[in-house]
Parts: C-alpha cells; structure tokens; sequence
C-alpha cells in the first residue's frame, strides 16, 4: 500500500491542492509553517478514505487520490461529481469494488494526533460505532473477527500504548524486548491491575447489576475481562467517586479490580490467544465496550532501584513513542497506511533524530516492501535531518495564496540542524535575534568602502565580540566586502520563513553575487 498523488479542492485551505508522493518510499514527511494545511492534509486523506470505504456522506470538496496496492493502481476520485473507484484505468462498479475490496482497499488506515482535540478523531467515529455494536453482545467468534477486519479506519488514543506493551510482555521477542531495553531501559513486566467498571449499558434497569458477572457484558469484551479474572490474584468488588475533571459529579461507581501479580498470571492469562495482535484486539474490545476504567502498569527497568516502575510515571515523550510504535508493530503483515499528525511532539532530541528510523525497526518493513506507508507532519528538524529530499514534502503559500507542496531543493541528510532550519524550513538564519543583530550591523560595516574612526573601532569591537562567540570574519578581505556590497542590492524580506521559491531566488542570487565578486577578484 502506497499513496502515490492526492488531489484536494475545497477542503479549507487547501484549493486545487496537490500532493505528489514517492511510493518508492515508506516514509513521507509533511512540513510547514504554522497555517500552511498540514493537518488539513491528513484529515482531508482520513475523510476521503473513510467516505469510500462507509459508502456514504458524500464529501462537498473534490478529491482525486492514486494507490498502488497488491501491483494495481487504484484511483478514488469525485472530479466529475460523482464518487467512482478506478482501477489501472478502469472505473468498477459500486458493487464490484465491494466484492474485491479486501483487495483493493487498505487493510487498515491509522491515524494519531498528538494534541487534544478531537477534529481528526472524530472522523474515525462511525468505524469505532459499527465494530462496538457488531461485538456488544456477540458470542460467535467468527462474526466478530469480521467485525474487527472491517474496521479498516483505527484512531490511536493513550491507553493502546499500555494494551500494546502489556500485548509484547506476554508475547516476548527477541528484537522487540531489546529495543525496549536500548531505547526506555524496559527489562521485563512486574505487574498490572485492571481496574474494571460498570457499563454505559448495564446502568439501565435491565441491567446486571453485578460485578462479578461483569453487569452483564458479553461477546469478545466478555471473555477477555472473565480470562483475566480467572488468572487474577483476589478480584476485588469496590466502589468509587471517580473524577475526571472539575466538572464531575460526586457519582458513586460500581468497580471491580483484577490484579496480575506476576509474569506468570500475564502469560497463563495470553495462552488464550495466538499472537499478540490478536490479545490487544481482545483488551481494546474490552475497552471500547466500556469496561475498562484503567489498566495500571508495572515495569521493571534498568536502573530503577525501587524494583518497579508504573507506566503512568512515564515521561510524556516515552508514553507517546510506545504508544505509536506499539501499534505500528501489532499492525505488522498488513497493508496500512498511517497518518500521524505531529507524533514526534513530546520526543527527546535523540529520540527525533532517529524517529523513523525506529518506525523501521518496529514494523520490520524495509523501503522495498509496499505493504504501509508512513505519511506524517512535523515542526521539528531533527526529525527529517537524516531524510533524503524525496521523503520530504513542504507545504507554503505560493504568491497567488494557494497551498501548494514542493520537494526540497536539497537533501536535509548531511545539512545539519542550523542547515534544515535554513534551507528546508525556509528560516533567514539559525541565530538568536540580538547576535543576528551584530552580525548585521557588521556585515553593515563591512561593505562600506571607507569607514570614520569611529566605524572602524566598532567594526573592530564586533568582530572581535562575534569571534568570541565563534562567528569570525576577517573584515579585511576585499573578496567577501564585494560579495556583501552587491548583497545589498538585493532585496528579500528577513521577517518571515521564506518560502521554497524564494529560497531558490536567494540561491541563484547568491551564486550571481559570488560569481560577479570573483570575477572582480
């Protein structure tokens, strides 16, 4: 599965927008300034995707979106109004695409984005309703596994970083249990207490009302809370005052408490299920049923002298990284394509620069197998640092106000930080305000053919200031004041990012101006 080109009119911003994809690649990273459409994008490819595959909710933008899947290019487009699925040039039939769709159609699109509202989850809402009332109260396995296949749009949210994790300590890998060592210091699993709840459902009057037959849930939710509970150290009934904010109600809640003691009870409570995949399909059915109140965590890590840790004590950073790479790792084998809207946001500096490549190691995909793609957004450098210009794609306005996405001019591989901020990110300097100041005001200096007394002992207190801060420039070289002179004939607007036309105005300028300097040399 590999996107290759979208097409985008009238999805906010983005008017007769596209975006052209190198399908040669696993990873595409989306840039831009703040506005640009970045996320518009993502949301924009989620709508389209979910649209087809619902058959429904006719979009009011137009889009046009080209796939290679299985060796066919598909093509979902709603250019002449009406909603058609083509295939290596051939338009199918509403009904033919249903009945190759398994074949033409994403395993799975996932989606994740790392801030707090909603607009991007949302769309991912009537996939999470179909599955939910397909498994509430179905006890025939076959029926719900086709639920769960069908569900081809999945929305990451924070507690499938712990189901994830808890999935790899029961269902231990060699490479797996070494990057959690290298990357988090993870070195085994102590403990866990799931922490159950009454249902939406059972708070009716016809409702089971007892815990422990879980006030009555069934179906794949059902069997996975009764499995732990048979494995559990003492299940505990309780009540609580739960609160989740300053808005909630002093509400008594129905609780129940299940405790895995040990890697044992974890491992006696898996040898239900075949893969690890198919344990956190069954604890994520328990939450989406709205059993789960929480799933508390325990660690043993390297270095930790209390002997545990809880995953809630987690940095933001760690928490987040398991809870992408988790997921991309359970949706290994399958055709999917991922849209991740800034999941590098909470990551340390090391951690970003070698982001994706922990994507590789994670999926166990290479850049020539076409079963995912990776298309995500970011502000951050170091992310892309160690990308070739063919996996980035940057987003601006152009002069007429339109969107539109451009390939770097330049690979930011081998640029460095300041580097990627100038010459992929558009920045007129990598240098904090006021020292960009005294680098003007010398430059200023510089190019002046004759200086007072005055000039001259403040060129040469800024060169001297500048050196110390390991900015040097011999004021003296006539080759470099030329250069500076014939700068100055050019004009360009240092008060925003420039945009990647203009970066490519500015290089031509300065090859000109470098050219005409040595040719007075």
């Amino acid at each position: 599965m590999r996107l290759d080109r979208a097409y985008i009119d009238g999805f906010r911003n983005l008017k007769e927008f596209s975006i052209d994809f190198d399908e040669k690649r696993l990873t595409t990273v989306v840039i831009g300034q703040n506005g640009a459409g970045k996320s518009n994008l993502i949301e924009a490819l989620v709508d389209v995707f979910r649209s087809v595959d619902l058959n429904k909710d006719r979009l009011h933008y137009r889009y046009e979106i080209d796939y290679r899947i299985g060796g066919q290019t598909v093509r979902l487009s709603n250019r002449e109004r009406t909603p058609t699925v083509s295939v290596d040039g051939e338009v199918l039939s509403r009904k033919a695409f249903e009945a190759r769709k398994s074949e033409l159609f994403p395993d799975l699109v996932f989606g994740y984005y790392s801030g707090g509202g909603r607009r991007l989850e949302r769309l991912f809402d009537e996939h999470q309703r179909r599955y939910y009332r397909t498994i509430m109260l179905s006890d025939d396995e076959a029926e719900c596994k086709a639920a769960l296949a069908d569900r081809r749009l999945f929305y990451c949210r924070p507690i499938h970083g712990v189901f994830a994790l808890v999935a790899f300590m029961a269902f231990p890998q060699k490479d797996v249990r070494t990057l959690l060592r290298d990357k988090l210091n993870i070195t085994g699993f102590h403990s866990a207490l799931a922490q159950f709840r009454e249902p939406w459902f059972a708070k009716s009057a016809r409702g089971s009302r007892d815990p422990f037959d879980l006030w009555g849930a069934a179906g794949p939710a059902g069997r996975c809370v009764r499995a732990i509970l048979q494995e559990a150290f003492l299940p505990i009934a309780l009540s609580d005052n739960p609160v989740d904010d300053y808005r909630d109600k002093n509400v008594s809640e129905s609780q129940l408490a299940a405790f895995l003691r040990d890697e044992d009870a974890l491992k006696r409570y898996a040898s239900r299920y075949k893969s690890d995949a198919e344990m956190f399909a069954a604890l994520e059915a328990a939450d989406i049923s709205d059993l789960f109140r929480e799933l508390h965590l325990w660690l043993t890590r390297e270095g930790d002298f209390s002997g545990d840790i809880a995953f809630s004590d987690f940095s933001d950073g760690e928490r987040q990284l398991l809870m992408v790479l988790g997921l991309t790792r359970l949706s290994r084998g399958k055709r999917v394509l991922f849209l991740l809207d800034e999941p590098d946001t909470h990551l340390n500096p090391s951690w970003q620069n070698s982001y994706l490549e922990l994507i590789r190691q994670w999926t166990e995909q290479g850049e020539d197998a076409e079963n995912c793609q990776f298309v995500m957004t970011s502000h951050n450098p170091l992310t892309i640092a160690a990308l070739k210009k063919e996996e980035v794609r940057v987003m601006a306005r152009a002069e007429d106000g339109r969107v539109k996405a451009f390939q770097p001019r330049v690979d930011p591989r081998g640029l460095g930080f300041s580097g990627v901020l100038m010459d992929i990110f558009g920045l007129p300097s990598a240098i904090d305000g006021p020292t960009q100041d005294l680098i003007s005001e010398r430059n200023e200096l510089a190019r002046r053919a004759e200086l007072s007394p005055e000039e001259a002992s403040r060129l040469e207190h800024l060169s001297f200031k500048l050196g110390g801060l390991g900015i040097s420039y011999e004021h003296r070289d006539s080759l470099y004041r030329r250069f500076l002179q014939a700068l100055e004939k050019a004009e360009f607007d240092d008060d925003r990012p420039f945009t990647p036309d203009e970066l490519e105005e500015i290089e031509r300028t300065s090859r000109a101006l470098a050219d005409e300097a040595l040719q007075k040399q």
